[in-house]
């Protein structure tokens, strides 16, 4: 169970109060249905209720419905907690949800692990074999706020060829007509755009700093090779690269792709939060 503090902007309800600072109609509408999850200035309230300017509404936060989870006792690297919320640097080969190819052995249960039976919130996903940081959200308001922020997501990429520059990749993606997975650029596909830059050449492919301005499907591995730098290792859009050996001696046998940044605002405490991570194909 998780309380938290909101001061009222001003003269209204409770419920618009919440809404003038954008918390979500889904936690408003768990609010009108639950009575004694609102107090003001220590005394029981509805959500319909009038506060004042300078009012205290204290929000108790409890999850419905925890199920239990299947726990998996793997190795994780959290690299920032608190009551809110975690960032996990996730390695590659875990997938994040569940699937019936690897169920039970999800990110989801190695969590669980650590923390019990809770309800899982992930707020930025990564593909099975893509590493690096994400955030799980430990209660619905962190969740519904993240999911409506901005937060700027970096990654770093191996490309197969050498390039120069930087720029933006500003084309729909959509899914491949009866593939459940591949997704390719097509002009009937969704709005997709990934900023892009090179940050140095090696012997056959060059290291590239990439930023998602939207976060489409297998984002970054389509527009890559779209721009005919496919990513190395990519067994989907770039086979013929699958398994190499890099200029350091590392193996690569999953797609050279790292989530390595992530910047946004605390839902709660509303203080910013910066974490780099490097990946493991990068001395």
């Amino acid at each position: 169970m998780r309380q938290i503090n909101i001061y009222a902007q001003k003269n209204a309800t409770i419920e618009e109060n919440l809404r003038s600072q954008n918390y979500s109609s889904s936690l408003c509408s768990r609010l009108r249905k639950r009575m004694g999850l609102i107090m003001v200035n220590e005394t029981p309230k509805k959500i319909v209720d009038t506060v004042c300017v300078g009012d205290v509404i204290q929000i108790v936060l409890e999850d419905e419905n925890i199920k239990s989870v299947a726990k998996y006792d793997i190795p994780l690297n959290i690299v920032y907690e608190d009551e809110d919320l975690a960032i996990i640097n996730k390695q590659a080969n875990l997938a994040v949800i569940n699937a019936r190819e690897h169920y039970g052995k999800s990110l989801e249960n190695a969590l669980a692990n650590i923390w019990g039976d809770f309800v899982y919130r992930p707020v930025n996903r990564l593909d099975r074999d893509t590493s690096g940081l994400m955030i799980v959200a430990k209660n619905q308001l962190a969740h519904s706020i993240l999911s409506g922020s901005k937060i700027t997501k970096k990654y770093l990429a191996l490309a197969d060829g050498k390039f120069q520059g930087e720029g933006l990749i500003d084309v729909p993606i959509a899914r491949v007509d009866n593939s459940i997975i591949e997704r390719c650029v097509r002009v009937d596909g969704k709005d997709a755009r990934t900023k892009y830059k090179v940050i140095k050449n090696f012997s056959f492919y060059s290291l590239v700093e990439l930023e998602l301005l939207t976060g489409r499907t297998h984002q970054i591995r389509v527009h890559m090779k779209y721009i005919s730098h496919p990513l190395l290792g990519d067994g989907i859009y770039n086979p013929a690269q699958k398994d190499v050996i890099l200029d350091n001696g590392f193996k690569l046998s999953r797609q050279a792709l790292h989530s390595s940044y992530l910047k946004f605002t605390h839902p709660i405490t509303k203080k910013e939060i910066e974490i780099s991570s490097k990946p493991d194909f990068i001395d």
